[in-house]
Formats: C-alpha cells, sequence, structure tokens
C-alpha cells in the first residue's frame, strides 16, 4: 500500500507541477526536491549529472516555448522540466522496478472486471522502465565501436548517419527482447 501512495504522489506532483506559475511556489518545490533527495540519500552530483544530460531537450523545449509564447511562459516551462527531471531521479532511485510493476498492478485492479491482465501490464511498464538504461548503455557500446572505427561521432555526422547506430541498435533491442521472453517462458509468466 506504501508503494501505491508514492507511485500515485508521484504521478500527482508531475501533473501538477505543469499547474503551477507563482514562482514562490516554484521555489518551495524546489525546496521539496531538495529535502527529498536528503531523505532518499540521492548523490548530489549524480542528480546534477542527469539533469545536466537532459539540458539539450530542456534548451529545445524552452527554444519552441520562446518562438511560440512569451519569453517569461518558456523560461517557467524550462524550470518545471527541471524540476520534474531532478524528482524523476529521486523517484528511480527509490522505486524499483518490481515496486513499479506490483503498484500499477494494484492501481488498474478495477480493470480486472473488464477481463484484461493487470499483471501483464505491470510487468510491461516494469521492462520499459528497465530497458531504459539497456538502451542507454547500447548506444554507447555502438558510440565506441563507431570511433574504433574512425568514424567522427559529433552531432550532425551522426544525424546524417543514423542507421549507423539504428540498424545495430534495433538488432541489439530485438535479441534482447528475444532472451526476455524466453525467460518469461521459462518461468511460466506467458504460455507458447
Amino acid at each position: 500500500m506504501k508503494d501505491i501512495i508514492k507511485f500515485l504522489l508521484f504521478i500527482l506532483y508531475t501533473i501538477l507541477i505543469f499547474f503551477i506559475s507563482d514562482y514562490r511556489i516554484i521555489a518551495i518545490i524546489f525546496l521539496i526536491n531538495i529535502i527529498l533527495m536528503v531523505i532518499g540519500k540521492i548523490n548530489l552530483k549524480s542528480a546534477i549529472r542527469s539533469i545536466i544530460k537532459l539540458l539539450p531537450f530542456i534548451a529545445f523545449v524552452v527554444i519552441i516555448n520562446l518562438i511560440l509564447m512569451s519569453k517569461e511562459k518558456a523560461i517557467l516551462i524550462g524550470i518545471r522540466l527541471i524540476l520534474v527531471c531532478n524528482f524523476t531521479y529521486t523517484f528511480t532511485k527509490n522505486f524499483t522496478p518490481q515496486q513499479l510493476s506490483n503498484s500499477i498492478e494494484k492501481i488498474l485492479t478495477p480493470l480486472k472486471i473488464l477481463k484484461i491482465n493487470t499483471r501483464e501490464i505491470g510487468i510491461m511498464i516494469s521492462i520499459a522502465v528497465a530497458f531504459v538504461p539497456i538502451l542507454k548503455d547500447e548506444g554507447n557500446k555502438i558510440k565506441q565501436s563507431l570511433q574504433s572505427k574512425g568514424f567522427n561521432v559529433n552531432g550532425v555526422n551522426m544525424i546524417k548517419n543514423i542507421n549507423l547506430i539504428l540498424v545495430p541498435l534495433i538488432v541489439s533491442i530485438l535479441k534482447r527482447v528475444q532472451h526476455i521472453e524466453n525467460a518469461f517462458k521459462s518461468k511460466g509468466y506467458i504460455s507458447e
């Protein structure tokens, strides 16, 4: 029950933060994020590194909003994204994929009336979350492989030759999915 409450609070927080436009309340939320990081024993340096890695995406969103809206709203959206990314990082460090799967399964229990298998939905979401670091590692391996072959892996060159990354990445993903499927079959989660 505790995990369900944590998960629901996480969802509620991430939705509500986009409705707040007062900078004082955002400053209070920033302090709450820091307090939660301290309570969750999160390494500050790794949290900052994770936000820095997301800065190109956040900057892209801010630039699009600068074009479409006012400067103040664009900056506000950037701040909101940083806060949500920070809170998501804190949440994922203190919430295992198993807890996530169980929470989703319990929240979706009313769907059993419609004969929807909530256990499978929970497992699928858990696998999807667990796949993110795997995809990141595979992408880094492919980049290192291309660098060792003398390929220039700067941004523009990678965009022109995206197939050099996507094809090996998709093949690797399909192999991993096959291994996961075989593991699930052998454990009796899915029938053949």
